[in-house]
């Protein structure tokens, strides 16, 4: 089953059979007992497991057209959430076989947005009395914190990804810098209270954000890594750089990652779409410092034999890549900004002396997943 057909599967799955209803109440009364519930639950309904079904459609219908939840759901709606949203409110329905579900799972757990099959087609609809609540809200006010959240959430993303752990107000800091405006803690707070309900890639404890991709799970887990970095500066880039490791796959594409991909495909003879996964991987091993042996198995993976000459070849390569990466424990520095200008004798880039952790028993990120599922860790248990 291709990408599309699963697509077309998962939204048949979440739509309710028939054809499509625009009342909330009606469209509540078409659902299951436990439809209702995982719905109650999203909605943090207290005392839902003792209401009847009607007594559970009339409660879930009063939270779900109240004016500040409909508003704190829409201020958390992400690009293309909101972009749905935006369709919807214009409009009795939308047809659209084509929608991902990410852009309307969130809403749907919420009771906001309802899809429909008939015939094959898939109908997606905002009931109406969602948007008359929607309408009560004052939009220049709800437009405005709609903004900040977007500007916060969009920097939180960023952040956490350049720098892996980094104090909120240091963030701050940043975005006021670069925005010039005045944004308090408090403001932010209010933000990250907004989507505790969501599925985030970082978290905020005691004044911390921090990155699930980080071992831990509290900032107890950190001190030694905090100790570590406190006397280091924080790389901050433009605005529009530093936005960009929002994207959680981001890295730049730096000249020394382009050499090694062009020698991945010209001397050892490899298509470009495997370079490119190759050099990928290399680069997200060098971030996470990773042990040199671990970084080398990316071949083994691919059943690429290295020669001796090869191997000879491709290791000051990997060392350029390395030392020009950027790095949590360097606050998103590369090794060699960070490093004290080479001797003639180090070469351009120092990379002769270049040191990468040891290995340990920690099971890196690149390695096969222990659960034995033949995917890495990084993409399954991680």
């Amino acid at each position: 089953m291709d990408l599309k057909e699963e697509m077309l599967q998962l939204n048949i799955n979440n739509a309710i059979k028939g054809p499509v209803v625009t009342s909330l109440k009606d469209i509540l009364s078409q659902l299951t007992k436990d439809r209702l519930n995982f719905i109650a639950a999203n909605c943090a309904l207290a005392g839902r497991s003792k209401l009847k079904k009607q007594e559970l459609v009339e409660a879930l219908f009063e939270r779900i057209t109240n004016v500040i939840e409909v508003r704190t759901a829409f201020l958390s709606a992400e690009t293309q959430e909101w972009e749905l949203v935006n369709r919807l409110l214009g409009v009795p329905y939308i047809q659209d076989n084509a929608i991902f579900a990410d852009a309307y799972l969130f809403m749907m757990d919420k009771g906001l947005v309802f899809s429909f099959i008939e015939q094959d087609k898939l109908f997606f609809v905002m009931p109406e009395e969602v948007k008359a609540a929607y309408k009560q809200l004052d939009q220049k006010s709800f437009e405005s914190e709609r903004s900040v959240s977007r500007l916060v959430l969009h920097y939180t993303e960023a952040a956490a990804n350049l720098y892996g752990i980094c104090p909120v107000q240091k963030l701050i800091e940043i975005i006021n810098d670069q925005n010039d405006v005045s944004l308090t803690e408090e403001q932010v707070n209010r933000v990250y209270s907004s989507v505790t309900d969501k599925v985030l890639t970082w978290d905020v404890q005691r004044g911390f954000l921090f990155s699930d991709g980080l071992d831990g799970e509290s900032l107890d887990d950190y001190e030694e890594f905090l100790e570590s970095v406190k006397d280091r500066p924080y790389y901050i880039p433009p605005k529009e750089e530093l936005l960009r490791y929002a994207e959680n796959d981001y890295f730049e594409m730096t000249p020394q990652l382009e050499a090694l991909k062009s020698y991945i495909m010209l001397k050892l003879g490899k298509v470009e779409r495997m370079a490119e996964a190759l050099t990928d991987d290399i680069q997200l091993a060098c971030s996470m410092e990773e042990p040199l042996s671990v970084i080398m198995e990316e071949f083994e993976l691919r059943k690429i034999r290295l020669s001796k000459k090869q191997a000879e070849e491709i290791m000051p390569l990997i060392i350029q890549v390395h030392n020009t990466t950027r790095m949590w424990s360097n606050r998103g520095f590369t090794p060699d900004e960070l490093s004290p200008s080479p001797s003639p004798s180090q070469g351009a880039s120092g990379s002769n002396i270049v040191q990468f952790p040891a290995a340990s028993s920690k099971i890196g990120r690149n390695e096969p997943c222990p659960c034995g599922s033949g995917k890495k860790h990084k993409k399954c248990c991680l």
